[in-house]
């Protein structure tokens, strides 16, 4: 806010002001009948863009004498030259000749808050939210369309910093899903974990041992067969994982593709019967009559030589029912893990194509905004709306004229 009086003002300000000497600035403009809009307005911007510039540059000069004494004296400190610096405001470009002090730089910095990149706020949170959908560098190629964009690396910066500012905290009530998946990495293996229950989080290169100390994760997993859940107690094998376990199994064991399918589609009527059976009456007859079916089926596999299928029903058979167990609780519980294979898409959509390669902390941070993005909309409109505020610095300055 500038609070300017022409003349001589005796009223007493009504906060404490700053007395800024602004030299002389003659502005000559050949006299036209018709003046363009279009020039009266470049005028008055080029005025307040002055305005500004000495405004800034003698704050910053005031601070400097605070610490070196006035020029040519001998202080506690040094100055160290002047630099140039370039911000964009929303009156336009301004440069600004600032100078430093030895040891402590620039001054004005401790009191003005300049956006970094020389980018306004909603320009960072466009990149950011442009670098969860695409590449670095179509985000810019993007963002030039329709106004003047940062560079792919200064896009990368600004979704490292905001990835890292997200929250990551994790709950969840009767049941939790997880998924792992891999990246391409030129250092050493990168292994994503993502963890949905009440909200989503997102863990790279950690064991489900771990996870499980950290988040307090005592309640019932949905999952695939992948060994690392065995920690957990209760789990819930989805049917999907179910149907190609057996398919990829009676393979390495030889089978045709026609007799495959035979088999996985006895499994199939089994399971599925049984899913289109929870709200029946005698859900528990139905239960111990799928079990003896996966027993029947688990023997004639090791009769056949198939071992490895009636090995993996043996083990599995109780998380793959758990379902129908959990229904005569009154606990209902998907049989299925599809929303996860979903948020799996997402990552690898954005980042599992061949050609690009991450750091462990790189995938945690951009990881964490796909995933916020796709799973709690509401949460990251919100956040990127804290990017785009500004600190609103008011000014109250007293030009005498």
């Amino acid at each position: 806010m500038v609070e300017i009086f022409k003349g001589r003002d005796t009223t007493p300000p009504r906060v404490k002001t700053l007395e800024i000497h602004i030299p002389a600035m003659t502005l000559t403009m050949e006299y036209n009948k018709k003046i363009p809009l279009c020039a009266i307005v470049a005028i008055v911007y080029e005025i307040a863009r002055m305005i500004l510039k000495h405004i800034l540059e003698q704050i910053n000069e005031m601070e400097v004498e605070k610490y070196c004494g006035k020029r040519y004296q001998r202080g506690d400190l040094l100055r160290n030259g002047k630099r140039r610096r370039k911000i964009v405001t929303l009156l336009g470009e301004v440069i600004l000749s600032l100078t430093r002090i030895r040891g402590k730089g620039i001054p004005l910095y401790n009191l003005v808050e300049f956006e970094s990149g020389n980018y306004r706020s909603d320009i960072k949170a466009i990149s950011v939210d442009s670098a969860v959908k695409m590449t670095y560098r179509d985000s810019r190629d993007e963002i030039n369309r329709f106004t003047k964009s940062p560079s792919h690396q200064t896009i990368w910066r600004y979704t490292q910093e905001a990835g890292s500012k997200i929250n990551n905290e994790f709950s969840y009530e009767v049941y939790f899903s997880t998924d792992k998946t891999k990246l391409h990495s030129r250092r050493k293996k990168i292994e994503l974990t993502l963890i949905e229950g009440k909200n989503i989080a997102v863990r790279v290169n950690r064991s489900y041992e771990d996870l499980k100390k950290e988040l307090n994760l005592d309640g019932l997993v949905l999952g695939d067969v992948d060994t690392d859940l065995k920690c957990f107690k209760e789990r819930q094998v989805d049917f999907i994982h179910v149907f190609r376990e057996v398919n990829y199994k009676l393979w390495e064991h030889g089978v045709d593709l026609d007799t495959r399918k035979e088999y996985v589609n006895d499994v199939k009527k089994i399971l599925l019967s049984l899913k289109n059976s929870l709200c029946k009456p005698d859900l528990e007859e139905r239960i111990k009559r799928a079990e003896q079916s996966i027993k029947e089926f688990a023997d004639e596999m090791q009769n056949k030589g198939f071992w490895k299928v009636a090995k993996f029903f043996r083990n599995y058979t109780r998380n793959i029912l758990l379902f129908a167990y959990k229904k005569l609780e009154g606990i209902s519980i998907p049989w299925h893990n599809n929303r996860m294979e979903r948020k799996m898409g997402e990552i690898s959509k954005r980042m599992k194509n061949k050609w690009m390669s991450w750091s462990v902390k790189g995938a945690q941070n951009l990881a964490s905004l796909v995933m916020k993005r796709s799973c709690e909309r509401s949460y990251y409109e919100r956040f990127l709306e804290r990017i785009m505020k500004r600190k609103n610095i008011k000014w109250e300055v007293n030009l005498h004229q």
